[in-house]
């Protein structure tokens, strides 16, 4: 979607994307600013001061902040499948370490019973 509003305001004219054709490279031209490489060449001055302008840059903001809510919620989604994994074995781990500290224990006191 953001790459179609993006071919319809600016030219993507780069020679980055000639091989590809100007509808995939408006959409990786869109991937990269989704990802953070913001090159804005594909503003020129003339477009300056045009309602176009404002346009392509309320459309860059949206399209930043929509990207930042599917990287944040990616993030979120990999953190609590992180910690339903830790969650499952606390448990055991628990009472493997109790073990471990129980037979220290007995082997200190039969030592010192000898």
């Amino acid at each position: 979607m953001f790459s179609l509003i993006f071919s319809v305001m600016t030219n993507c004219n780069g020679s980055a994307y000639r091989k590809i054709g100007p509808f995939w490279g408006n959409i990786m031209t869109t991937l990269r600013l989704s990802l953070g490489d913001f090159d804005f060449s594909v503003l020129d001055d003339e477009t300056l001061g045009t309602p176009q302008h404002a346009l392509f840059w309320i459309t860059w903001v949206v399209m930043v902040n929509f990207s930042l809510l599917i990287f944040l919620n990616f993030i979120i989604a990999e953190v609590s499948n992180s910690y339903s994994k830790v969650r499952e074995r606390i448990d055991a781990q628990i009472y493997k370490e109790r073990a471990k500290l129980i037979s220290e224990a007995e082997d200190v006191i039969g030592e010192s019973a000898k």
